[in-house]
């Protein structure tokens, strides 16, 4: 049963890393404690362990992600689910650190960019960013040619409403993960980038994820008791008082 531990620890640090961003945002092991045995006793049994030790943990990644939405902001949802996803692959040993860095820094070379770009469709950032690109691995080498070669081609792509759901010019598609298409979205449109990252978040795990979990107040009453209070904080024009009641 240690997968299921390993699990809880990564989602557990997930949670807690967004004291970073707020400081309203503090979880206690023991409040992540009490959904983890919520996990262990209510997720599907089965006489296979592996079967088991899935239920386990599928049932403890949506406890943990509604437990957690309950309590932030609607803007950091996705953000909360791209770094839980994120940390699952890199204790899985899936993600690609180099390519994860660059995805959240860009090119930070201060070198001057040599080559031209090829066309003001392109912005001076992201042009410098797609040197950086071309050397992240086997899938890139050679992405800066293809660019330069297939120039209209691309700007077409580039030019569509949603570029993310459709085949990336060169055979990019079926070279590029999921993951990898987002970098390329950083790079060519960035107003696409939060579609893509929910096009990842479903593929790696699915499109619960991607949503925000509806407010079960029955669900938040039963969780609580005589030394675990439940605070309301309001935003104007929200009245949850009928619900409360």
């Amino acid at each position: 049963y240690k997968e299921t531990a390993w699990r809880g620890s990564i989602l557990f640090f997930a949670m807690s890393g967004l004291s970073q961003i707020s400081e309203m945002y503090e979880y206690s092991l023991n409040s992540f404690m009490s959904v983890f045995m919520n996990a262990l006793s209510t997720s599907r049994k089965d006489n296979i362990l592996q079967n088991r030790l899935r239920n386990i943990k599928d049932k403890l990644t949506m406890l943990v992600y509604d437990f957690t939405c309950m309590g932030i902001f609607e803007k950091h949802k996705l953000m909360f689910s791209f770094q839980m996803v994120t940390m699952i692959m890199d204790g899985a040993e899936e993600l690609n650190r180099p390519e994860l860095d660059f995805f959240l820094k860009g090119n930070t070379s201060l070198d001057a960019v040599e080559r031209k770009k090829p066309g003001p469709w392109i912005s001076d950032n992201g042009w410098k960013d797609i040197q950086k690109l071309d050397t992240l691995g086997p899938e890139w080498t050679g992405f800066i040619d293809n660019l330069l070669k297939n120039k209209d081609t691309f700007k077409e792509w580039y030019d569509l409403e949603a570029p993310e759901q459709t085949e990336i010019p060169c055979g990019y598609t079926e070279k590029l993960s999921k993951f990898q298409i987002l970098l390329l979205m950083r790079v060519l449109r960035p107003d696409r980038v939060i579609n893509a990252i929910k096009n990842f978040i479903i593929d790696k795990m699915n499109d619960y994820y991607v949503k925000s979990p509806p407010i079960n107040y029955e669900k938040i009453y039963a969780s609580s008791n005589n030394k675990t209070p439940i605070v309301f904080i309001l935003s104007p024009g929200a009245d949850p008082f009928s619900d409360v009641q």
